[in-house]
């Protein structure tokens, strides 16, 4: 290398660090602080005076103090018990009815058992409600119910029915099984009141 290059080189360098260094500066422009203008002891409030209070007369007084004294009252404590105020004996009736009669009376449906259709258990409610949405836009009557399986896991399952005529749901079997794509689809008792 040249003297003449390297004074060159040094002279590049030497614009360009200075170009670096001063450059930010000049392009950033004046530079505002702001300061707070605040005071460290706050004014003194304006004062509006006070109020005066009345001064009151002996016989005003007695004449107040006279209508905020209690009435007498005719009554017995509390603590004391009263000899004439006997209460009469209570009578006692015990009743006892039987449970299943009270639930055939309430509602003679819930007595009969209903069929209905397993469709699917599902450990996520919102496949569940899918389902669901499903089967109702086909037309089929379902409702959910939360069991536990035999390994403790939680499931929503989803069923068709309640039906009273074992029938009518045997014919939808087919129908089903072609929404849902299972082939193992059985009608099962449904006992409402015991479910519920």
């Amino acid at each position: 290398m040249t003297a003449a290059f390297k004074h060159r080189l040094l002279g590049t360098a030497i614009l360009v660090m200075a170009g670096i260094i001063f450059l930010p500066d000049l392009l950033d422009g004046e530079k505002q602080v702001v300061k707070d203008d605040f005071k460290v002891i706050p004014d003194r409030p304006e004062f509006k005076g006070v109020q005066q209070q009345q001064v009151i007369d002996g016989t005003k007084l007695t004449e107040l103090q006279q209508q905020l004294q209690p009435a007498a009252v005719d009554e017995q404590p509390l603590d004391q018990p009263a000899a004439e105020a006997e209460l009469p004996p209570q009578q006692v009736v015990q009743v006892t009815v039987e449970s299943e009669a009270v639930k055939s009376q309430a509602n003679p449906a819930l007595a009969q058992a209903g069929w209905v259709v397993r469709v699917g258990s599902f450990s996520k409610v919102q496949n569940a409600n899918a389902l669901v949405a499903k089967l109702r836009q086909a037309g089929f009557v379902t409702f959910t119910r939360n069991i536990t399986n035999t390994q403790g896991l939680q499931l929503t399952s989803v069923l068709v029915g309640p039906e009273l005529r074992k029938e009518k749901l045997e014919q939808q079997l087919a129908k089903l099984q072609q929404l849902t794509g299972l082939e193992r689809l059985t009608v099962m008792s449904y006992q409402p009141a015991e479910n519920n």
